[in-house]
């Protein structure tokens, strides 16, 4: 197994969990994951998107309890990476979402000079 991953991996993963933050926050429409994932995996990637940012949304509102009217976006405060094996790399984010906090689990695999997605949860 190697530890790590490759800067081409890493690169890859920071692209993704970028968008699938925005995904989470409402900037994008979850569609958007569907360009970055193994055509095979699209469908769940994307229901992956709309379930997550479902979750931020409800933990939003329940959030609102006279505080702030100031709600935070959905951050990541630490990346986990590692390429069990050559054109793969799984990855385990730690993300802020106001007081909670969640796990987001993702695989790339490449495909050609592509990384895409075959995995992505938010726990």
């Amino acid at each position: 197994m190697v530890t790590g991953a490759s800067t081409e991996a890493r690169l890859a993963v920071r692209r993704f969990v970028s968008t699938c933050i925005e995904v989470l926050n409402g900037y994008r429409p979850a569609a958007h994951l569907r360009r970055l994932s193994q055509p095979r995996e699209a469908a769940t990637v994307v229901a992956q998107g709309v379930a997550g940012a479902r979750r931020v949304t409800e933990a939003r509102q329940t959030r609102a309890t006279g505080r702030s009217s100031r709600q935070r976006p959905a951050a990541v405060v630490r990346l986990q990476l590692c390429e069990p094996r050559e054109g793969a790399v799984e990855a385990a984010a730690v993300v802020v979402v106001g007081d909670k906090t969640h796990a987001m689990v993702i695989r790339l695999e490449r495909q050609n000079e592509s990384w895409l997605a075959t995995t992505f949860r938010l726990i």
